[in-house]
């Protein structure tokens, strides 16, 4: 990244290469707090982490602007751990490495972790540049945005004295969001009942990889591929052999759409041939099917060892039709807003469970910018697995964030982005999750806005930053902050 430190953005770029350099998985940020701890002591800026993990680290006003508003900038600590099939990497000790490729910056097939860690390396450079101009600052580093908000919704009230509320977890240069959806997660317990296979027969594993996958929010209307929900497709569409399924999972995250799947299926031997030729011919039509938005993804089909048991005849049936038919991407358009998906589903992860009760253990994520179509879709989802016998619980529901009208944080930025670029940034909300809505219910008078670089792709490998944006992003935060009266 040495070329990147001619750019007017140089010192968040060097925060960002140390924030890459310190693995931060969600739930595995303690490498990175302390490093953060520790260099905040090297600069004699205040730092405490409260109950729940989050990091606060406090600056005084500049010279001549102690008089001015008490700001809050805001960003999270974890990034969400996606690679490809191929790619050998553990987030949990290897750093992530990033690859200059023309105007953008991208990993080395992993995610970059530029969404959060972006936004986090311009909090870092804002404290450690005392030639900027600007009011009293507050910090907040949130703990585990990317799998439950768990900093957010652990953040107590009065602990924060700003009044105003700048989020850094937008990922589109030129937009100002004042709203986002709110989400809730419908987790699945669906039975099923066991066997043991014919000695005679084969087993099979039938793999689905390479989709794209993506933001389970800000992705789902690129028409990408659902790996659970195309395998299960394959597999009802293998009328070829009389099989039944010994296993089945995909999916990793609750928030990122499924780029892989894979299922053990076992049958006769004398049917190989017949299998082989219906996977090629469902190949052919997946390609064609997703021919605009799919282009490297594989389906493989090998003979593996004879799994101990297979689902019952019932069980397999039950499975297959439970996600054949569960609803999946975008529901509604937001009419305010154009190209903004109102409200949409992801079914994100299935993984098998053995043992006194055997179940598929399955996630599902409902989205929505408005609460009751939020809670009505999440439990139509439940009503839908609850048909198949399955236990199904509504967990981890957090709130959308509203936008206000007469935000003065808002009136501010547009007319210093206009002076800086001469034209107006567009007024958006996201379809996902931004801390913002949960910070509203404990800090009901915060002006709040959230704001950001160019990042393409975001929970998945093909994550990239657009360098130059961050150039305006980096301007655009330095001269809010002198703005703000």
């Amino acid at each position: 990244m040495q070329q990147l430190q001619s750019h007017h953005a140089a010192p968040v770029w060097s925060f960002f290469e140390k924030i890459c350099e310190i693995p931060h998985p969600s739930k595995h940020e303690k490498q990175l707090t302390d490093w953060i701890t520790n260099w905040a002591q090297s600069k004699n800026i205040d730092c405490e982490m409260d109950k729940i993990g989050n990091l606060i680290l406090k600056k005084s006003a500049s010279k001549g602007f102690e008089d001015k508003i008490p700001v809050i900038l805001q960003c999270h600590l974890d990034m969400v751990p996606q690679k490809n099939n191929d790619k050998e990497h553990d987030f949990l000790t290897d750093p992530i490495i990033p690859i200059v490729d023309g105007e953008w910056l991208r990993a080395d097939n992993t995610t970059l972790g530029a969404d959060n860690g972006v936004g986090m390396a311009s909090c870092l450079a804002v404290l450690d540049d005392d030639s900027l101009e600007h009011g009293p600052i507050e910090v907040l580093i949130t703990t585990d945005e990317e799998t439950g908000m768990t900093g957010a919704f652990g953040l107590e009230a009065g602990v924060l004295n700003g009044k105003i509320l700048i989020n850094t977890d937008s990922e589109q240069e030129g937009e100002l969001y004042v709203g986002c959806a709110g989400g809730v997660n419908v987790n699945v317990l669906l039975p099923f009942e066991k066997m043991e296979p014919d000695s005679a027969d084969s087993a099979y594993e039938i793999t689905i990889s390479g989709f794209k996958g993506g933001h389970s929010g800000v992705d789902i209307n690129l028409g990408r591929a659902n790996a659970i929900k195309e395998l299960a497709s394959i597999l009802d569409d293998l009328d070829a052999a009389p099989f039944l399924i010994s296993s089945f999972s995909g999916g990793s995250l609750r928030n990122a759409i499924p780029r892989e799947a894979t299922a053990i299926i076992v049958c006769d031997q004398q049917y190989q041939n017949s299998i082989d030729t219906v996977i090629s011919t469902l190949k052919i039509k997946l390609n064609d099917k997703f021919k605009e938005s799919e282009s490297n993804f594989t389906l493989s089909i090998k003979s593996c060892a004879l799994p101990s048991s297979v689902l019952t005849h019932s069980s397999h049936e039950n499975l297959l039709k439970a996600l054949l038919t569960c609803r999946n991407g975008v529901f509604a358009m937001d009419d305010n807003f154009p190209n903004v998906v109102e409200t949409s589903s992801n079914l994100g992860v299935i993984t098998q469970k053995t043992g006194a009760v055997n179940h598929f253990a399955i996630q599902v994520l409902v989205r929505s910018q408005v609460e009751a179509d939020k809670q009505h879709q999440a439990d139509l989802m439940a009503e839908h697995f609850q048909q198949f016998n399955a236990r199904v619980a509504k967990e981890g529901n957090y709130p959308g964030w509203t936008p206000n009208k007469q935000s003065t944080i808002y009136k501010i930025m547009e007319n210093e982005y206009q002076r800086l670029f001469d034209k107006k940034p567009k007024t958006m909300v996201i379809h996902a999750g931004l801390e913002c809505g949960l910070f509203s219910d404990k800090y009901p008078h915060w002006d709040m806005i959230s704001f950001g670089p160019t990042i393409k792709f975001p929970h998945s490998p093909d994550e990239k930053v657009h360098i130059a944006s961050v150039d305006n992003y980096w301007s655009l935060l330095k001269a809010t902050l002198k703005a703000i009266d």
